[in-house]
């Protein structure tokens, strides 16, 4: 028996229903606000992997778990909410920036949807992430060594498992959005690094 493949269509693009997407990245890189709005566009369902583990801790932010659990518990809290997300349908996942760090996770990420990885400049980022001093990975004594060695061991990971590159430096919101949204309806099969124009 055939399958019908449905599709959506926002503006002058059109997409598979039900291709749920997920944004990785380090910290500062914009996942929580570009999917916000991106996810909008493309009246997609939006979650992010964090806020879902502070509803479940009933409000406990991401600090004060890294603080009383330890970073180990809080990545099985982590995956647990991960597995819970396989079967979703119209979603745009955004992540933590540890989320590919464990083996299952990077598996679940994969059977949710295609994975982009949105990156910029280092400086860019390390400058974003330190606007929030509720970073528990920054709240150390050399915060930006700390963020280098973090960056440095992750970004093989993003490249790795990612589907689609974004690389968003210099790029506002909206310009950014809009190069995920062409390298989607671009991507197939193979690894697509899009490169925006910043004119």
């Amino acid at each position: 028996m055939s399958s019908k493949m449905f599709f959506f269509q926002t503006d002058e693009y059109l997409f598979p229903m039900n291709s749920n997407i997920v944004l990785i990245g380090f910290m500062g890189c914009g996942k929580s606000s570009i999917g916000r709005r991106l996810a909008k566009r493309m009246n997609y369902g939006f979650l992010d992997s964090d806020d879902l583990i502070i509803a479940r801790a009933q409000g406990t932010s991401i600090s004060q778990l890294f603080a009383e659990e330890g970073e180990e518990r809080f990545r099985d809290r982590e995956t647990a909410e991960l597995r819970e997300l396989v079967d979703a349908k119209n979603i745009l996942l955004a992540t933590g920036g540890g989320a590919i760090l464990r083996e299952e996770n990077r598996e679940l990420l994969h059977r949710i949807g295609r994975i982009v990885w949105l990156h910029a400049d280092p400086e860019i980022l390390f400058e974003r992430a330190s606007r929030n001093n509720k970073r528990p990975l920054l709240n150390v004594e050399n915060p930006r060594r700390s963020f280098n060695a973090l960056l440095e061991s992750r970004i093989p990971i993003y490249e790795a498992i990612s589907d689609i590159q974004i690389d968003a430096t210099g790029l506002p919101h909206e310009q950014t959005i809009e190069a995920i949204i062409r390298a989607l309806e671009l991507n197939g099969d193979e690894k697509t690094g899009f490169e925006p124009s910043r004119e």
